[in-house]
């Protein structure tokens, strides 16, 4: 074979890049991908450089250019078109912050972002109107279509429901692979799905599909799948496709090496090479850094500042320390909910599955380390007895270990509701979903809650009918902010639960 009759194509792969850009201790690895993206396309003709979503949501950074300084051009946009991907994928996490800004982000872009799956509500039409992509390096045709979990979607903002649909991943990319062989004719066709090869993420509905390997089993010739969201930098096979996770961070980045021969009509695929670049070794590109310092400056600045001579204690060092008596951590939660929305019943949550200390002298990036997610209370109506099998879903959760209750290892802390407003007891000794006794409201009646929009999304299922009068604008760390602020001490009420039957 003659060496004009092989075509190679560089493939770079990263996904959940969490708009890490703050250089140094915080581990932005983007300055040392960019040194080696650009060390690629030196020393190589024909390169992609795809992401695979996840780039928007994830950091402080995310959340300073989504809330606090929404009107500025997004750093992380800055950097992607810098480097000329060619596209993106899309990932629950991008829709965090809503459309808006989204929208707002993707116009900024110089690259498309590719989901077959996210509709509009009503035309059922692509809603980022790129569901695929086709290169051609040489006359080798390469096709690159989008794919988004739809289960990760579904409970990450209520709000965009009336404007878009998620279809079932698996569902789309039958059709939209079928017709890109129909029509593009593509010699490499590269799926990117952001979800999990081995695992989906686990909701109130115990649903856990794996969708990423029934795409490569049902959904025709794929070549080369890109998986994001779980983390892990890996390569391997199924059948005949190639399967690599790209990581997070860009602490390392995916480099696929493709060759073709080239045929009289056609181009014949010969080998497949993925390969883990380990980015600790590379040089920040110094052009980069750069680009973004009076950005970096900005978000810093912004992080740092603290509530003046207040000496606060929110800690606990165990859930449940939580589930003992009222904790000041989750009045403060309380307080924040009915600051935004002031009605007598409120349901709030733990926001990270592990404790976080927030005491001392407290700054912007202390609540967000805290509280990292826009959450935004919800005015809802509920009735007694919906209150009532919310709570059993959370007792459900509890064991009894060493003779104290907490929360079960298998279960997600972030799912169990804290309530106020009524009494209740909660008996350990009965069987699960029959634990509340001594309940405090009346299962007839219908009472205004205010709760975050998280627990509703994941418990939705379980209330049928209810009514939402209107949703906050304000996220639940700038709540929590302006509790922090406000001169008078938080007041911790008297403990209206009870939980027995476990001595």
């Amino acid at each position: 074979m003659r060496q004009n009759d092989e075509v190679r194509i560089q493939i770079l792969a990263t996904s959940d890049m969490h708009s890490r850009i703050l250089e140094g201790e915080e581990g932005a690895y983007i300055y040392r991908a960019g040194t080696y993206i650009n060390d690629v396309r030196t020393h190589y003709q024909n390169v992609l450089l795809l992401d695979n979503g996840g780039s928007l949501a994830g950091s402080i950074v995310s959340f300073y250019y989504a809330i606090i300084a929404p009107y500025k051009r997004h750093a992380m946009i800055k950097l992607m078109n810098a480097l000329n991907y060619d596209a993106s994928g899309i990932s629950a996490n991008d829709f965090k912050f809503g459309l808006d800004f989204l929208n707002r982000s993707v116009a900024l872009s110089r690259f498309p972002w590719l989901s077959a799956n996210i509709t509009y509500a009503m035309t059922k039409e692509p809603y980022f109107s790129t569901p695929y992509l086709v290169k051609t390096f040489d006359g080798v045709r390469v096709a690159v279509v989008g794919l988004t979990s739809d289960k990760m979607v579904r409970h990450e903002n209520i709000e965009m429901e009336q404007d878009i649909a998620v279809e079932h991943a698996v569902t789309a990319s039958k059709r939209w692979i079928r017709y890109i062989h129909e029509v593009a004719e593509p010699d490499f066709l590269i799926v990117l799905y952001h979800g999990d090869r081995t695992r989906e993420r686990h909701t109130v509905e115990g649903d856990v599909e794996n969708q990423a390997q029934a795409i490569v089993k049902e959904a025709g010739i794929i070549d080369l799948i890109i998986t994001g969201h779980q983390y892990e930098t890996m390569s391997d096979y199924e059948g005949r496709t190639a399967f690599v996770q790209a990581g997070q961070n860009s602490e390392q980045l995916i480099h696929i090496d493709v060759k073709f021969r080239k045929r009289r009509n056609t181009n014949e695929l010969l080998t497949i090479t993925p390969k883990i670049v380990e980015l600790e070794s590379y040089e920040e590109s110094q052009d980069l850094l750069k680009m973004t310092h009076y950005d970096r400056k900005a978000i810093r600045k912004w992080s740092n500042e603290a509530i003046e001579s207040k000496n606060f204690q929110f800690s606990y060092p165990s859930f449940s320390v939580l589930l003992q008596e009222r904790h000041p951590f989750i009045q403060l939660l309380s307080d924040a909910i009915q600051y935004a929305i002031p009605n007598d019943i409120t349901c709030v949550h733990v926001p990270l599955p592990t404790s976080v200390d927030l005491e001392g002298n407290v700054a912007h990036q202390d609540i967000y380390h805290t509280y990292p997610h826009p959450d935004k209370p919800l005015d809802i109506a509920l009735s007694g007895a919906d209150i009532k099998k919310l709570i059993e879903y959370s007792a459900a959760k509890l064991i009894v270990d060493h003779q104290q209750v907490t929360i079960d290892a298998q279960q997600d802390p972030t799912l169990y509701q804290f309530w106020t407003g009524f009494d209740y007891t909660i008996d350990m000794s009965r069987p699960k979903h029959q634990r509340v006794v001594a309940f405090g409201l009346n299962e007839t009646h219908s009472y205004r809650v205010t709760m975050t929009d998280y627990c509703y999304r994941h418990y939705r299922q379980q209330l049928k009918g209810v009514t939402i009068h209107q949703s906050a604008t304000m996220t639940m760390p700038e709540l929590i902010y302006e509790i922090l602020c406000k001169s008078t001490s938080l007041q911790v009420e008297e403990n209206n639960v009870s939980i027995i039957g476990y001595e």
